[in-house]
């Protein structure tokens, strides 16, 4: 990209302020920054890594003396919603990831004080190492994703949304000043890490998916770590028991039977979950590279009963408590479906009488589709793993990219559409049955999941995969998407996320909403240099 003056300005006074090593505006590297799985391009000037939030307010300065646009990522995984690509050219990406201390971890309270490149892993990994009595809400992304990046954007977790477990949030804004929230400002609370309103406006949430400002650290809550564990994995053999499923689950969930989300995949869903990691054990096993392989991993997954719509939930609680949800589960969902409830006993006896009996093909099999299954019961226990990622190669038939950590470097592509939906089986059944006759018509097929977030809304995970180097399939993709989000505009079934190509679906001129919220930007942002177009109008 051709510069001009004005950048080229700001990057010395960059270089000057930050040094050498946290700046970069060579080609060749940014060419790594702007490489994306939905196949979006766009321009950027530089990458500066800060240290500190001194750092972020030295950047945020130079930025407006220069009128230099910013746009900040924590790790920028953010795959298949524009990764680490801004919304507008001409932007520098701060890149976020070298400030990724652990500040403190309460297990009495159960918190952790973090900077945004903290990731689930090294969270857990110190939980593990501390041996810690707490859970961190995982979601089913890869392990080195961020907690704060997730969390500013509302990112739903296997427990609860991550955008009601942050707070206290230390912010450089866009005017250059630093703010704390909640109680956070005021140097001698006890509670700033407890209590996440504070006294007077709540900017916690104001903040969120907001371009004001950039997050220099945060309070994330953790979970106390329970007695007990149990995973429920429900599988129903008929497209037609899907609203049954649905409405039994909002029944369970509003009698407290259990607490956490209920997370419902249509077969398509199910497959390219479980199916690359039964292959790639076919694969260890002997059997050959190719189709018929990947044949076989699919039929072992319709053997094992995983049929048009499978549901994954994580019960937590005492020993009584898992007892009377696992009766609960079974009356509610028996007459129509099989259940398979595993907690970290019948794991491990499984897995050791299955390794005893190896020789025996059944037990063969059945030890595969344990490992397979793995992830998601780890998943339900607040563990991350980088399996999930298989699942994006394997859609888009990018099979020699199984073992790669960053689709961004592969060939596969990915987009997402995120509605909210109400919590009803007919109204689910009625959305699904849209989004794939419009994803029929572009010749793509919709892996849907949608996930019971509490007794009244439900968050839809709808994703396409494509094949980066088919210009043609990169077309359509992209012309799916936008349809299918515009239809669920119009059937009244807003996203609560969308992708950097997408904001004009949900920001506009005519709603006095965004009218304010680019008012506020005036405020906090006054050159609006923080992530111009990012869910506001300015």
């Amino acid at each position: 990209m051709e510069t001009t003056p004005a950048v080229d300005a700001a990057i010395r006074s960059w270089r000057k302020a930050l040094g050498e090593n946290s700046i970069v505006a060579e080609a060749d590297f940014l060419a790594t920054y702007t490489d994306s799985v939905c196949s979006s391009t766009r321009q950027v000037v530089a990458v500066l890594m800060p240290g500190s939030a001194e750092d972020i307010q030295k950047i945020v300065a130079i930025a407006n003396e220069y009128h230099v646009p910013l746009y900040p990522i924590s790790c920028g995984k953010q795959w298949g919603l524009g990764s680490r690509l801004p919304v507008r050219d001409g932007a520098a990406i701060v890149d976020l990831g070298r400030m990724n201390r652990i500040i403190e971890v309460n297990a009495e309270h159960h918190y952790a004080v973090v900077e945004p490149g903290v990731t689930q892993r090294q969270l857990l990994d110190h939980i593990k190492e501390h041996e810690l009595p707490v859970m961190l809400n995982v979601t089913g992304s890869a392990s080195d994703t961020s907690l704060i990046g997730n969390a500013m954007d509302r990112g739903v977790g296997y427990f609860d949304s991550r955008a009601d477990s942050i707070s206290n949030m230390q912010v450089v804004l866009g005017n250059g000043e630093i703010i704390q929230t909640g109680f956070g400002h005021y140097a001698k609370a006890k509670t700033k890490n407890l209590y996440p309103h504070g006294i007077g406006p709540s900017l916690d949430g104001l903040l969120q998916q907001a371009n004001f400002g950039i997050v220099a650290s945060a309070c994330i809550d953790l979970m106390p770590k329970p007695d007990e564990h149990m995973a429920a994995i429900i599988k129903i053999d008929s497209e037609a028991k899907l609203p049954q499923l649905v409405d039994a689950l909002i029944r369970l969930r509003s009698r407290g039977v259990f607490l956490s989300v209920a997370h419902v995949g249509n077969r398509e869903r199910s497959y390219i979950t479980l199916a690359p990691l039964l292959y790639e054990q076919l694969l260890a096993a002997g059997e050959p590279e190719g189709e018929a392989t990947r044949s076989k991993a699919i039929q072992m997954l319709e053997d094992n009963g995983f049929g048009p719509w499978s549901a994954a939930i994580g019960v937590l609680g005492t020993k009584g408590q898992i007892k009377l949800a696992k009766k609960e589960i079974k009356k509610a969902v028996g007459s129509f479906s099989k259940t398979l409830f595993l907690n970290d006993t019948l794991v491990r006896r499984a897995k050791a009488l299955c390794k005893k009996l190896t020789f025996i093909p059944f037990f063969h099999r059945q030890s595969m589709m344990l490992k397979a299954i793995e992830p998601v019961y780890g998943f339900t226990r607040g563990e991350a793993t980088d399996e999930s990622l298989k699942a994006v190669y394997w859609a888009a038939g990018d099979y020699q990219n199984l073992e790669e950590h960053n689709p961004d470097h592969s060939n596969s592509g990915l987009l997402f559409c995120l509605p909210i939906i109400p919590a009803s089986g007919s109204t689910v059944t009625e959305v699904v049955a849209d989004t794939r006759d419009t994803f029929a018509r572009h010749g793509f097929t919709a892996a849907i999941t949608v996930n019971l977030m509490g007794t009244k809304a439900m968050e839809g995970v709808v994703s396409l995969a494509f094949d980066r180097r088919n210009e043609a399939q990169t077309k359509a993709a992209h012309a799916c998407i936008q349809e299918m989000e515009a239809r669920y505009m119009e059937q009244g079934y807003p996203p609560y996320r969308v992708g950097i190509n997408s904001m004009h679906h949900v920001v506009s001129e005519d709603d006095s909403f965004w009218r304010t919220a680019r008012e506020i930007k005036k405020a906090l942002d006054p050159n609006g240099i923080i992530a111009p177009g990012r869910y506001n109008l300015i």
